[in-house]
């Protein structure tokens, strides 16, 4: 019995590396640290405070994804539709809350608090800001200049907005940029990219919740000047869309791919479009080659940029009307979609595509982090495990492995 009682408790301490579930879901936010793409929040089947992450420095197949959970379990409950941006020096992600469920009544509210995850020391902050008062919202993408200044453009909660904010990461303040010139329409749901130059790319989104933003009135924020300018791009007609992904590459390209049309979830088309901007005016244009092997439709998912690939993740399946646990790979060096995973340094880029470098993967300092690695190498380990500890935890009723079975599914 001694030698079960050590199994069991060894299987456990195991398993918190190792997520014994299928991670799905949508709305949620995605970012890459150190070679480790992460989840962060989301509407999803399983818990709303578990941060977990998959492995970029190893190869692996989309099919047997071998998710690993992180230390530091997130500061707020159900948090989705809010956005992430991850600091210049790769130490600390901010967490702009958007919108919030309540874990007791389910009742769903708005927060604009800011949480703040220090990478090094796996631990989440409740981030003291001062400045102005921002009125809280979700749908907003977030980016974040050279100096460490995140802007946050419009989004929505009762109401759509169109101001522009920006919170300064060294001071943690907030300022809303007092603009009355050639302000932009009401928007949310929308693509946000912010160019070498400074300027930040905006396009899609919609208005309120009837009027879809057209893919080819493209606006223009400089931050250098504060000023909004305006541009009618080119090329292929792409049709209006929110709730899709975008990823700019370092040759700026900006590659899009799904969301919906309507609350309902309506397919959209082209699924996935590139945009770019090195021409004046902006082009859109649809690799033929894209088409093959695609993706089903959907919508709020994430995308990132990791070498030569776009990641995509999770979302809704608008074919099959379920939440989407796979994720997808898009190699953007041949426009092609790939299952196979390879964390070969990326080649250099060539003037016909998009870049094969990723933004998020340029050299930055790297944390030596004692990150628990899971069990195996996929899913199929991970069902072991839980099947395990279930059976033993069947045949053997003591108060020791309760306490074990508690501390498993806490």
């Amino acid at each position: 019995m001694n030698f079960l009682f050590k199994f069991i408790f060894y299987i456990i301490f195991l398993i918190n590396s190792t997520l014994c579930f299928v991670p799905n879901g949508l709305f949620h936010n995605s970012v890459i640290i150190n070679d480790r793409l992460l989840i962060i929040g989301g509407t999803r089947s399983t818990s709303s405070y578990e941060l977990f992450y998959l492995d970029l420095s190893k190869s692996f197949d989309n099919t047997n994804l071998p998710w690993n959970s992180l230390e530091g379990d997130l500061p707020v409950y159900g948090t989705f539709s809010s956005t992430a941006i991850v600091s210049l020096d790769n130490s600390t992600i901010f967490l702009i809350e958007g919108e919030t469920r309540n874990s007791k009544t389910e009742i769903f509210g708005f927060s604009n608090k800011v949480y703040t995850y220090d990478y090094l020391n796996s631990k989440w902050t409740t981030a003291s800001i001062t400045g102005d008062s921002i009125p809280a919202r979700y749908h907003m993408t977030g980016v974040i200049d050279d100096s460490g200044i995140i802007y946050m453009f419009g989004g929505e909660n009762a109401e759509s907005y169109n101001d522009m904010n920006t919170l300064d990461t060294s001071s943690m303040t907030w300022k809303n940029l007092s603009i009355i010139n050639n302000l932009p329409p009401l928007s949310g749901s929308y693509s946000a990219s912010i160019l070498p130059n400074g300027i930040i790319v905006y396009f899609g989104g919609r208005r309120d919740y009837n009027t879809l933003e057209n893919m080819k009135d493209i606006k223009l924020f400089d931050t250098k000047k504060n000023e909004w300018s305006y541009m009618d791009a080119t090329g292929d007609d792409v049709d209006s869309r929110y709730r899709f992904s975008s990823v700019l590459t370092p040759d700026g390209y900006i590659i899009i791919f799904g969301g919906s049309k309507t609350n309902g979830g309506i397919n959209v088309s082209p699924r996935l479009a590139i945009l770019d901007t090195n021409k004046s005016p902006y082009e859109w244009s649809i690799p033929s080659s894209s088409k093959v092997n695609s993706p089903p439709s959907i919508y709020g998912h994430t995308a990132n940029l990791y070498n030569n690939y776009m990641i995509i993740t999770f979302g809704q399946d608008e074919d099959n009307n379920v939440y989407n646990s796979i994720i997808y790979l898009y190699d953007i060096t041949n426009n092609t979609w790939v299952t196979r995973f390879d964390p070969a340094p990326a080649p250099s880029s060539s003037p016909s595509s998009p870049s094969s470098s990723s933004s998020s993967s340029t050299s930055s300092p790297k944390f030596l982090k004692p990150l628990l690695i899971g069990l195996g190498t996929g899913i199929g380990a991970v069902v072991l495990i839980c099947i395990a500890i279930f059976i033993f935890r069947k045949k053997v009723e003591s108060p020791v492995l309760r306490i074990a079975g508690s501390a498993e599914m806490r």
